[in-house]
């Protein structure tokens, strides 16, 4: 056993040895202390220095308004929102609004930057008579990063797709409110997305209604769409 390891052998040692070896002694517990305080105080300041550095470079949630801005052309009752991350612009805030009953169209889908610039509305025929008649697909994104939106204008459900844009979000294609049951060119009537599958995209089914011999008594076509990177277009 070492002088060092018994307080009572210590003491023994400092009363019989030489004056050399107790200033040996005191020399080794001074380099054991110092040893053991830089590696104290080293510890926690490598450590939250390296966690200030991974808080500094992570990027800060994005702070969106409960309800489309002014700018957003979207005043009414604010239904449903979700956040999404937008390819080009970052976090995005989609918000789906009933608007006055004397407004047409009745609903209308906005968006927000994270760093509040509100991006193009898009005016949507709802029928508020009808259950949720404007609601988020659920998710509401998938692997495309396209954003999906149900609708129903008066008798079936449709699809609304937002596809993202450098700037924004795609023109739905619409020219016309009555295009609202016909279509256009990222909009649906009488759809559903299906899904998202393995390849997490969301498939969109699409019934058409034949008018031979009449529209009442047409027979029903169901086409699937998928994303080819810049349409939905009919599987072979």
């Amino acid at each position: 056993m070492s002088p060092s390891s018994s307080p009572c052998l210590r003491r023994q040692f400092f009363r019989r040895g030489s004056a050399a070896a107790r200033t040996a002694l005191l020399m080794s517990a001074l380099a054991a202390v110092f040893v053991a305080g830089c590696a104290g105080a080293g510890g926690p300041t490598r450590s939250g220095s390296a966690e200030s550095k991974s808080t500094a470079s992570a990027p800060s949630d994005a702070s969106f308004p409960p309800s489309p801005p002014a700018a957003a052309g979207c005043a009414g009752k604010m239904l449903d929102h979700r956040d999404i991350r937008h390819p080009d612009l970052g976090p995005v805030r989609v918000f789906l609004v009933q608007r006055p009953a004397s407004d047409r169209p009745a609903g209308c889908v906005a968006a927000v930057t994270g760093s509040g610039r509100a991006l193009a509305p898009v005016e949507v025929d709802a029928n508020w008579s009808m259950e949720n008649p404007l609601r988020f697909a659920a998710p509401a994104t998938d692997s495309t990063k396209n954003t999906f939106v149900i609708y129903n204008p008066g008798r079936y459900d449709g699809v609304l797709v937002l596809v993202p844009t450098a700037d924004g979000f795609a023109d739905i294609g619409w020219k016309s409110a009555d295009e609202h049951y016909s279509g256009g060119r990222f909009a649906f009537y009488y759809a559903r997305p299906v899904g998202p599958g393995k390849d997490g995209e969301y498939a969109i089914v699409h019934s058409i209604k034949g008018c031979d011999p009449s529209c009442a008594e047409g027979a029903t076509a169901k086409v699937t769409l998928r994303w080819d990177g810049h349409d939905y277009l009919p599987t072979g």
